[in-house]
């Protein structure tokens, strides 16, 4: 398949932006870029300076920083619970600034799916230079109408949809997760979290169990119907 051209631009842009975070810090372009797609600003409380040096000393180089949604006190964040994605992340702004203001850094657009305005608030970063939605780390389930929306925001703008998945907590319905791939073929979605990685085990059953002992059977995916603990995963 063709690139598009924002997948060509993304491509080459994100090449461009780990050769300059190098040269700026003084440092020799690896071999091959190291690319880390999962960080947050202010992670635990965790200072600018502390994150940068860990992400220098990993030699990364380009990082994607993963914004919170607005804070709220709904069923989707838990009554407050997931605000800061539990972690203290701070949001899309915090993340577009200090991506704007340190060479070798990106970020993702993110908002609560539960807000009323949540695809506007999306659309404005991704117009901005975010390179995908997430993280989403929202108590809702997966194929519901608010999801949609970001699915069909995801797929007119060519980015990925990163999603936390566990059990009880967030992502609902990973048993019907297959419909939304089916439906939203264009979209790339990046699983993350504890039941998603329980699932490569396509003997994984009982998604209560977050941290499956034993060795893993290849071949799991989300499953292609029935309940959690019903119909085999269907093939990757």
């Amino acid at each position: 398949m063709d690139p598009t051209r924002r997948e060509f631009l993304s491509a080459t842009g994100l090449g461009v932006l780990g050769l300059t975070a190098h040269a700026a810090a003084g440092q020799t372009p690896a071999a091959e870029p190291i690319i880390d797609i999962h960080q947050h600003l202010n992670y635990s409380g965790r200072p600018d300076a502390v994150f940068l040096a860990h992400q220098r000393g990993m030699g990364a180089t380009l990082t994607i920083l993963l914004p919170a949604g607005r804070p709220a006190t709904t069923a989707a964040t838990h009554q407050g619970k997931a605000n800061g994605l539990q972690a203290q992340a701070l949001g899309t702004e915090a993340c577009a600034t200090f991506a704007r203001g340190n060479p070798g850094f990106a970020f993702g657009a993110n908002d609560r799916p539960d807000a009323a305005d949540a695809p506007q608030e999306i659309e404005r970063y991704l117009k901005r230079g975010a390179l995908l939605i997430g993280e989403q780390k929202f108590g809702v389930e997966c194929d519901s109408p608010e999801m949609q929306r970001l699915y069909a925001i995801a797929a007119a703008h060519g980015v990925p949809v990163l999603m936390h998945w566990q059990f009880g907590m967030y992502n609902h319905g990973f048993e019907r997760f297959h419909r939304m791939l089916e439906q939203y073929p264009a979209v790339n979605f990046i699983g993350h979290a504890q039941t998603w990685w329980a699932n490569i085990d396509a003997n994984h059953r009982d998604q209560s169990v977050l941290y499956p002992p034993g060795p893993i059977t290849p071949g799991g995916a989300p499953p292609a119907g029935g309940d959690p603990g019903g119909a085999p995963p269907a093939p990757v």
